[in-house]
């Protein structure tokens, strides 16, 4: 399993590594208040002993980098980390770092390489809650995976409406991006296909309805973000039979030639109610992420939705749009 490289105390704290003493000041200040302050919304996510080491983490940080001395020495340490000679650059690291789908690479694939059609808000990193949130949203199945091997999650909420889209989006981006995993991004809301409406451009014609009504191979239907690990699966035109298109051996044939690719399988998928789709793709998942609309959702419409599901394998539930208000009255 591949790991992430360690982050620079400089972008721990989001700084250039040319930042005055007082821009590190702020930024170890902004920092410490998002583990140790009053925000409600971040600080009920760690545990007492998972805060007490990022406030000492900070506290290090910010011993090093105002200390003169100690921060000359810091930079010339992490200087001699990029400067790696010529010679590591062996052959095996440039055929390791060769396209990860190179075995799929007939007649040019992915030369049609997709983006997105505007930032997602994990990629423009201007809100550091939101991204920490990700980060611990990832930390989370991580753990989950080492202990019970799981590698795919459906995203699903329990109506329409309520995040689960972007929430689909924000973290297989994250995993890829910053955490080096190899990510397929699947959209199985075979109804209402909003990724391949609304947030990447064309790519490829073909996608999972025609690979599962056999009329494409999933290699010419996967798509890739362009200089990332992100892979996309687009569902590419909406159907109305989708309960049918899910409930297929092809969609099972997927997801199980998915996991064998992949690190991690994210599954855009559709709501819980009024559709039975859930109902059938939960048993072909290893678990479920359940979205929830802060303000918005009914905690008995929740709870009827999770009830209705047939393998109750929900892996976590994502409060999206909150804050600390809202987290104060969910907490418990």
């Amino acid at each position: 399993m591949e790991h992430k490289k360690e982050k620079t105390y400089y972008e721990i704290l989001e700084v250039n590594s040319k930042a005055p003493m007082s821009e590190i000041e702020q930024a170890y200040r902004k920092s410490k208040s998002l583990y140790g302050g009053d925000s409600m919304a971040l600080y009920s996510l760690y545990t007492p002993e998972e805060r007490q080491d990022k406030l000492k983490q900070l506290e290090d940080i910010l011993e090093t980098l105002t200390d003169p001395v100690k921060r000359k020495s810091y930079d010339q340490y992490i200087g001699s980390l990029s400067a790696a000679p010529a010679a590591e650059k062996s052959p095996q690291l440039k055929e390791a770092a060769r396209d990860v789908f190179d075995e799929y690479n007939e007649a040019g694939a992915f030369r049609d390489r997709i983006s997105f059609k505007k930032q997602l808000p994990i990629m423009e990193g201007k809100d550091a809650m939101i991204c920490e949130r990700y980060r611990i949203l990832y930390t989370r199945l991580e753990q989950i995976s080492s202990k019970k091997a799981f590698k795919s999650f459906a995203v699903t909420s329990a109506v329409k409406g309520e995040g689960k889209t972007t929430t689909s989006l924000n973290l297989a981006w994250l995993m890829a991006n910053e955490f080096g995993k190899k990510v397929l991004l699947i959209e199985s809301d075979f109804r209402n296909p909003s990724i391949s409406s609304n947030y990447i451009s064309m790519g490829r014609l073909s996608g999972l309805v025609d690979v599962i009504n056999g009329e494409a191979d999933i290699r010419s239907a996967i798509n890739r973000f362009e200089d990332t690990r992100l892979y996309l699966l687009p569902a590419r035109t909406s159907v109305k039979n989708s309960s049918m298109l899910v409930d297929s051996q092809g969609m099972k044939n997927v997801l199980e030639r998915a996991k064998s690719d992949f690190d991690y399988v994210i599954v855009d998928s559709p709501p819980i109610l009024p559709l039975v789709d859930m109902n059938i793709l939960s048993k072909m998942v290893d678990g479920l992420l359940l979205v929830v609309k802060a303000g918005s959702t009914p905690k008995d419409l929740v709870r009827k939705a999770v009830n209705s599901l047939p393998n109750k394998n929900v892996s976590g539930v994502v409060l999206n749009g909150a804050d600390d208000n809202h987290m104060k009255k969910y907490y418990y």
